[in-house]
């Protein structure tokens, strides 16, 4: 039987895909684990891999589709089979529309008689936040319903804004082309949470001094430290003493995580991506900071692996290089927190009744006000600044 080349599903947000390049032409030889095709999604680029051997034996979806999680882009031809064992092909039109319904949604027909398109998992959390599909409008392609547009409906967020017209001359306009339309989907959902800010300076006059004790002994690692790894390894820290911060707000559940997973937001050509250093507490401070290093190098050459775009528990975002104090960070969901860091200003300081400079640093957090309140927040935002300010334990 021929097998199917499905689009998966890399990372909890992703409901579709746009096909990119085929790798392969109909006929090719084709052994489990090569790259058949190269979908855009989450951000970055990433490519389907084969299943099983054989060859190539047709091609469903077209460069340039956007398609839907589940939909089959083409089938493999096993040891044996013809053109002749594969399935009808639908249009070129229902392919780019329709996903694989068998393997990723399904069917249900409301009172009103029309038909909805359902993912499972959509179904499952209506059932369980007792949300009448009938009255979910799909934000899906084709209006397929997913699990956020049954979230959304259920805190009363609705899925769609109305955004006033413009009736000045325009000069140029420029389109939103697949990454911005993702950042602009993602800030829009994030600025319909009820979210609060923290605002604190912190004396990192120690964490500077130790950041510029770590040159000599990174140099024969052909790396610089930044003050941005001395943020990931404390926030780490922090996260794993305070537990109730490294979470998920999903749906009417506040999801505990155990794997300490922190977003690190960096910014490339036209946007913002946001990979993912995993278990980053049980990392050193060297490791976490060769790990940020790669993935802003992967970032330029938009080659990060899926499995690093994906999974985080809580994020970091940093504008200390630009000269920036206080920010308003905007949330990634469904995590309930990140941390906006700002830029150092040598400023005085008493210490021990003598006034003396000092390099003051600014964070900033944000958090969901559903899941998490302002002292516990507080408590929090404070743990960072205690290690951030006497970073010596680093060095264990």
């Amino acid at each position: 039987m021929s097998t199917p080349i499905i689009l998966p599903q890399w990372g909890m947000g992703m409901n579709e895909g746009q096909v990119m390049k085929w790798l392969k032409s109909v006929g090719d030889p084709i052994e489990k684990g090569d790259k058949l095709v190269e979908i855009e999604s989450s951000k970055v680029n990433s490519e389907v891999e084969a299943t099983s051997d054989g060859v190539l034996g047709r091609i469903d979806v077209q460069e340039g589709k956007v398609v839907n999680v589940g939909t089959v882009l083409g089938y493999i031809l096993v040891q044996g089979e013809t053109d002749n064992d594969l399935p009808v092909q639908k249009s070129d039109e229902v392919a780019a529309q329709e996903p694989d319904i068998s393997q990723s949604s399904e069917r249900i027909k409301p009172q009103s008689g029309k038909n909805k398109i359902v993912t499972p998992r959509a179904r499952r959390l209506a059932k369980k936040l007792n949300v009448n599909i009938d009255q979910v409008e799909g934000t899906g392609s084709g209006g397929r319903i997913t699990e956020e547009d049954i979230t959304n409906f259920s805190n009363k967020i609705p899925s769609k804004i109305s955004l006033p017209e413009s009736l000045l001359p325009v000069t140029k306009t420029v389109k939103l082309e697949r990454l911005r339309s993702v950042i602009a989907k993602r800030m829009t959902e994030s600025s319909q949470i009820p979210t609060v800010t923290l605002t604190r300076n912190v004396d990192v006059t120690n964490a500077v001094e130790f950041q510029k004790d770590l040159i000599s002994s990174w140099r024969s690692k052909k790396l610089r430290p930044q003050y941005q790894d001395l943020i990931l390894k404390a926030t780490a820290r922090a996260l794993s003493e305070q537990r109730e911060a490294n979470a998920h707000l999903v749906g009417d559940e506040i999801r505990l995580l155990e794997d300490i997973n922190i977003g690190v937001a960096m910014a490339v050509t036209d946007g913002l991506i946001v990979p993912v250093i995993k278990n980053a507490d049980k990392k050193s401070l060297l490791e976490i900071a060769l790990e940020v290093r790669e993935l802003a190098r992967q970032s330029r050459s938009n080659s990060i692996p899926l499995e690093k775009m994906s999974g985080s528990s809580f994020s970091v975002t940093t504008l200390e290089s630009y000269n920036i104090d206080t920010f308003n960070p905007l949330l990634n969901p469904p995590e309930i927190g990140i941390l906006g860091v700002g830029n150092i200003n040598v400023l005085p300081l008493y210490v021990d009744d003598k006034l003396l400079p000092r390099s003051v640093g600014s964070l900033n957090l944000t958090f969901d006000h559903r899941a998490w309140d302002g002292a516990p927040s507080a408590s929090f935002l404070n743990l960072v600044s205690k290690y951030l300010s006497q970073p010596s334990w680093m060095d264990e």
